[in-house]
């Protein structure tokens, strides 16, 4: 693995350590985390992740909960989960079991509820898997550790889509006063990716679905993020229709900002080929325009008023050299 990824990684174990500091067990494994983090050959990130697991089982005090005392999390910055990774896990459950327990706490609203802190997805492919146990960790942690030990696992597994990721950050720090820079400290990412990713919850919601649906990419959103909200959609959905790549697209909102010119106008506008529509209006004596889309498809319009001046433009489209 790279030193910047070495690096990332300890980052990683080192927040999650200073958001548990209270927790001495769980600090503890938080450390060997990160150590084991070192020696982790690139490509393997899921094996530390499961020798990181095996250590929660080893070192806590680990018990049986029914399932159907355990309740998703109030912080948990996961929305979406697969309904085919949610089965396909449920049958490696059927088979294996769960591996590593839930971490969970004391429902404030029932105390003889669970609260999940970590491990929503094993809890509901346990449910496909009808099991009416499963193995749980429980920890009295406050608002702010439960939050942050859930930012810290789906950042560890990737499971956090970029729009889920952006409003764990923000959560962080409307609920619990966190500055990016300590964001930056405690989860090891680079402020600027944290700044960037704030900044994307500003864009409308059909474009965060878009983006989330994979119909966009994040480098096309980022192009967008200076325009209206009225042009920030035109322009997406010019994306999606014409497969517009990045670089096109930063052509096009560059036309809309610099000239402060409507969309449509955006689209068309090329010197070459209002030269090319100039000629022609010359040449027929008669108004020409031409429409050339960003993909280099359009349309030619010719505007006559009468019949007599349709017929010289039929005699000059049908004229063939001798």
């Amino acid at each position: 693995m790279s030193k910047k990824g070495d690096k990332t990684k300890r980052k990683l174990g080192m927040g999650l350590s200073s958001l548990l500091v209270k927790d001495d067990a769980l600090s503890s494994i938080v450390k060997n985390s990160s150590r084991q983090a070192k020696k982790t050959e690139s490509g393997s990130l899921k094996k530390n992740i499961k020798k990181f697991e095996l250590k929660i089982n080893a070192t806590s005090n680990q018990t049986q909960a029914e399932t159907h005392l355990l309740i998703p999390g109030t912080f948990q910055p996961r929305k979406i989960f697969n309904v085919s990774e949610i089965e396909e896990l449920a049958e490696s459950i059927k088979q294996n079991g769960i591996l590593q327990p839930i971490l969970v706490r004391p429902s404030k609203k029932n105390r003889k509820m669970f609260e999940i802190i970590a491990g929503e997805r094993r809890w509901r492919a346990a449910q496909v898997a009808s099991l009416h146990e499963v193995p749980v960790i429980v920890r009295n942690f406050d608002d702010k550790t439960s939050l942050g030990v859930a930012m810290v696992e789906n950042l560890q597994r990737s499971d956090l889509n970029i729009i889920e990721e952006a409003e764990g950050y923000r959560m962080l720090m409307n609920k619990f006063d966190y500055t990016q820079e300590k964001l930056s400290i405690h989860l090891g990412k680079s402020r600027s990716h944290i700044a960037n990713l704030l900044r994307l919850l500003t864009i409308p919601d059909k474009i965060k679905n878009n983006l989330v649906d994979g119909k966009i990419s994040y480098a096309h959103v980022r192009t967008i993020l200076t325009l209206s909200e009225e042009q920030a959609i035109e322009v997406t959905d010019e994306i999606m229709q014409k497969d517009l790549s990045v670089r096109v697209t930063e052509n096009l909102v560059r036309k809309l900002k610099n000239k402060n010119i409507s969309f449509e106008k955006a689209r068309y506008e090329d010197p070459n080929i209002l030269a090319l529509q100039k000629e022609l209006t010359q040449l027929l004596g008669l108004k020409v325009i031409v429409k050339n889309n960003l993909k280099n498809k359009g349309s030619l319009s010719i505007f006559y008023e009468s019949l007599d001046q349709l017929e010289p433009i039929i005699d000059k489209l049908k004229w063939r050299p001798k």
